[in-house]
């Protein structure tokens, strides 16, 4: 090979060596392999006919994204890793989710089951198999931990088209992303950081939903600036199904309730795997949920649910663990936990925390109530009576005229002794008593006891 040919090689060689560092994702559509300059034109061009054919691309290169990579009606995509690659927010995307599933019947893939790895546990030190390949990992950065952080009025991933999926591998992470959204005006970043689920209108039977079977969900900061933030890893409204396998759902912080899921309205949640840490995990484990909502603050540190169409809300404070199958009565159609496993809250619950917190104080307020008015009317009817003893005439017991068997007869009424006692001691039955004692009221002009209580001026 001659001088010429060796340096037509070498330049040619470069030449495709730069072309090829500049291309930063790959796109298998089953048969072909074509290369892109950017993630936007790859997702723009796939074309895949069911989540089981999707197409397949690869991101190259770590990847900062002005705009939000979107998937539209019957798109079906599959995003993998070549080697441990980052796609992050920049400061330009604030505005929407750095992927947005809106598409009707669209689904995206977060990583392959096809690869297996092991891991040691966290929290018990066990090792365990995993789903992933051990050389691939695919990051979602909302970049809060940059060197000046970005703040957003979005999560990193919503899903909203109807019959819509998200399923999400290991090896996957969607972290670091806060979202201060300013007022519930759009529906792709209302409330939640990490993922945000939203099918818009009634239709009950077309929901989206978001399958974690494995990955990470983890450092997301809500701080939105409504009446309520809710969902620090997982936000899930109106109608939508949140379904998890696997996964850990860890340090995730929110400002009102579900530190790492949430969910009202319609929401429902099925549970049969994955880990979501509550506060008995250790500090850089643990979901927070920092200032609580309901009667009393129902933080729901790991999960909180609340159920629009009857008053409940349920929530779990500690660790929810991978063999927890949370349950009570729901399913997909209403909001909350459906499957089988602990009956972790019930209706009786709720309405016992109602009573506690807002019959009994309630009942307590109106008993002071009625306490201070009854002290007052006590003084009051005392003062009358106390001012109408002192306008009453007096009786002289010893210049009235009476026998001694009537002054014995008044001093007997005069003391505290019934009717009864009395005619005993006068040695009379008690109709008797009852007729001698009504000829003394008579002679003496009063009305009965308690006048004659008032008016007498002396006793022997």
């Amino acid at each position: 090979m001659g001088k010429k040919q060796i340096l037509s090689f070498v330049a040619i060689f470069l030449l495709c060596a730069t072309v090829l560092s500049a291309q930063v994702a790959s796109r298998f559509d089953g048969v072909n392999v074509f290369y892109y300059d950017s993630l936007h034109e790859a997702f723009a061009d796939a074309a895949g006919t069911s989540v089981d054919q999707s197409d397949e691309i690869t991101v190259l290169a770590d990847i900062v994204l002005d705009e939000p990579l979107l998937i539209e009606d019957g798109v079906h995509i599959r995003l993998v890793a070549n080697g441990n690659r980052t796609i992050q927010r920049s400061g330009n995307l604030i505005e929407f989710p750095v992927i947005w599933v809106r598409g009707e019947g669209a689904s995206l893939s977060l990583g392959k089951p096809d690869m297996e790895r092991t891991r040691t546990e966290p929290l018990s030190g066990v090792e365990s198999t995993m789903r992933g390949s051990p050389l691939h990992e695919l990051i979602i950065d909302g970049g809060y931990l940059n060197s000046t952080p970005i703040e957003a009025h979005s999560p990193l991933i919503a899903l909203s088209g109807p019959d819509s999926k998200l399923i999400m591998y290991n090896r996957v992470t969607l972290q670091n992303n806060k979202n201060i959204g300013d007022a519930m005006t759009t529906n792709y970043y209302q409330n939640g950081t990490g993922v945000y689920i939203f099918t818009q209108g009634d239709i009950v039977d077309r929901q989206a939903e978001f399958i974690m079977k494995g990955g990470t969900i983890r450092g997301n900061i809500n701080d939105t600036r409504n009446p309520h933030p809710c969902g620090g890893g997982v936000f899930l409204r109106h109608f939508g199904i949140f379904t998890m396998e696997g996964g850990v759902i860890m340090n995730n912080t929110v400002q009102h309730n579900g530190g790492g899921f949430y969910t009202d309205g319609m929401g429902s949640f099925k549970k049969t795997g994955g880990i979501i840490y509550g506060a008995n995990a250790p500090a850089e484990y643990r979901n927070t949920a920092l200032a609580g909502l309901g009667i009393p603050p129902c933080y729901g540190h790991a999960i909180a649910i609340i159920k629009l169409s009857e008053i409940f809300l349920g929530f779990r404070d500690d660790t929810v663990g991978e063999n927890d199958n949370l349950s009570y009565f729901g399913n997909v159609l209403i909001s909350g936990v459906f499957g089988e496993g602990e009956k972790w809250d019930t209706h009786a619950k709720a309405f016992r925390r109602m009573l506690f917190a807002i019959i009994l104080p309630s009942l307590a307020l109106v008993v002071g109530v009625f306490l201070v008015f009854w002290k007052r009317y006590v003084k009051k009817l005392a003062r009358i009576v106390q001012e109408a003893a002192d306008t009453t005439p007096y009786i002289d017991l010893e210049h009235i005229g009476l026998s001694n068997r009537e002054k014995d007869l008044c001093e007997l009424l005069l003391s505290d002794l019934p009717l009864k006692e009395i005619a005993s001691v006068l040695g009379t039955g008690y109709s008797g008593a009852h007729f001698h004692v009504q000829n003394l009221y008579a002679k003496l002009g009063i009305e009965g006891r308690t006048e004659l209580l008032v008016r007498v001026k002396s006793r022997k």
